[in-house]
């Protein structure tokens, strides 16, 4: 049985085995006492806030979807611009994925990855 739970520096310590950063907000799914995925924000030292997802082989794309669009209510509902993510080219569901939850790709590329953003609609409406 999967477990889902708000994500936080403990279950991203276990998940990667060190600590790399603070989550903004941020979702993990625990099967037994395993982290099997994890996805959220946070702020980076360009400023800019950026999204992440990691999962373990064989869990659920669709899952992983329910709770990308939940991170982004959430940044509607918090008035967050912009979310960046970076997109690994050699796995061809993250294209589907990120276009799917209304991701664009930006003209720039980092450390051979993709660049990728979610503009909120209605921050940029209203701003």
């Amino acid at each position: 049985m999967i477990e889902v739970r708000d994500l936080d520096a403990q279950e991203m310590h276990r998940f990667y085995g060190q600590h790399l950063f603070q989550p903004l907000k941020g979702y993990a799914a625990r099967r037994g006492v395993r982290t099997v995925a994890l996805g959220g924000l946070t702020v980076g030292e360009d400023g800019r806030v950026w999204g992440f997802i990691d999962f373990r082989p064989g869990y659920r794309l669709k899952a992983i979807y329910k709770y990308m669009r939940k991170i982004l209510d959430w940044a509607v509902a918090n008035d967050l611009p912009e979310i960046w993510v970076s997109r690994d080219t050699s796995l061809d569901t993250s294209e589907r994925l990120l276009t799917r939850a209304g991701f664009e790709l930006a003209d720039w590329q980092m450390d051979g990855f993709e660049i990728w953003v979610w503009r909120n609609q209605k921050v940029n409406k209203n701003g």
